[in-house]
C-alpha cells in the first residue's frame, strides 16, 4: 500500500530540487524544456473532476441525513441465512448490528429473509411435513410443520420491512445517487492515477503531480 504522506513529501522535495535547478538554468541563460501539453491538460481537468465527485458525495450525504432516520427496523424474526436473504444494512449500505443468539450484548451484522425466502421455506416445509406424516414416526412431520408455521408467520413482517426499504430507496433516489458517486470517484481516481504515472519534463510537472496526490 502506498504511503501517501511519504510519497507527497518525496514529490515536494523533488519539486524543490527541480525548481532550484530550473532557476539555475534560467540564470545561466539556458533554454528551458516545456512541460508536456497532455499533463497540463489533465491538470486543467482535475479541479472540475474533483468538484463533480465532491458534489456527488455531498448529494449522497444529504440524502442519508434526510432519509436515514426513516430507515425501517425489522422484526428480528426475519433474521435468516441462505439463498433469498440479504445483508441487514442502512441506507448507505453499511451493515447494521443486531442481537445475535440468546446473549443480549452479543451483536453482529446478520442477514434478513425476503418474503420470497419465507414463502419458499413454507412450501418446502409443508411438503416435507406431508411426506413425513406417512412415516410411522411423526417426529419429523411435527418438526417440519412447526418450521412451516414459523416461516408463514415471517412472510408479512418480511414484506412490511422490504416494502418500506423499497419505498425509501425510490423516494430518496439513493441508488442513483450512490451510482453517480461511484462513477465520479472512479473518474477522479483514474485521472489522478494518469497524472501520477505520466512522465513529467519540468518542475511544473512535479507541481502538477503534487497537487494531484494531495
Amino acid at each position: 500500500m502506498i504511503d501517501r504522506r511519504a510519497l507527497l513529501a518525496g514529490l515536494s522535495a523533488a519539486l524543490t530540487a527541480d525548481l532550484s535547478a530550473s532557476a539555475t538554468t534560467h540564470a545561466s541563460g539556458a533554454e528551458s524544456t516545456p512541460e508536456h501539453p497532455d499533463l497540463i491538460e489533465m491538470s486543467n481537468r482535475l479541479p472540475g473532476v474533483l468538484q463533480v465527485y465532491n458534489d456527488a458525495a455531498g448529494h449522497v450525504q444529504t440524502i442519508a441525513q434526510t432519509w436515514g432516520p426513516q430507515w425501517p427496523k425489522p422484526d428480528l424474526r426475519i433474521v435468516a441465512y441462505g439463498p433469498g436473504t440479504e445483508r441487514h444494512a442502512d441506507i448507505l449500505g453499511f451493515g447494521i448490528k443486531t442481537q445475535w443468539g440468546a446473549t443480549p450484548d452479543t451483536m453482529r451484522v446478520q442477514n434478513l429473509g425476503t418474503p420470497a425466502y419465507f414463502e419458499a421455506e413454507h412450501r418446502e416445509s409443508t411438503k416435507e411435513a406431508e411426506r413425513q406424516s406417512k412415516i410411522k414416526s411423526k417426529r419429523g412431520a411435527n418438526y417440519e410443520m412447526r418450521r412451516a408455521l414459523r416461516s408463514k408467520a415471517c412472510i408479512e413482517p418480511a414484506r412490511a420491512y422490504w416494502s418500506e426499504v423499497e419505498r425509501i430507496e425510490t423516494a430518496s433516489g439513493i441508488k442513483d445517487a450512490l451510482a453517480a458517486r461511484d462513477v465520479a470517484h472512479d473518474a477522479l481516481c483514474g485521472l489522478v492515477g494518469d497524472i501520477l504515472t505520466f512522465e513529467e519534463a519540468t518542475a511544473l510537472g512535479l507541481g502538477i503531480k503534487t497537487q494531484a496526490l494531495a
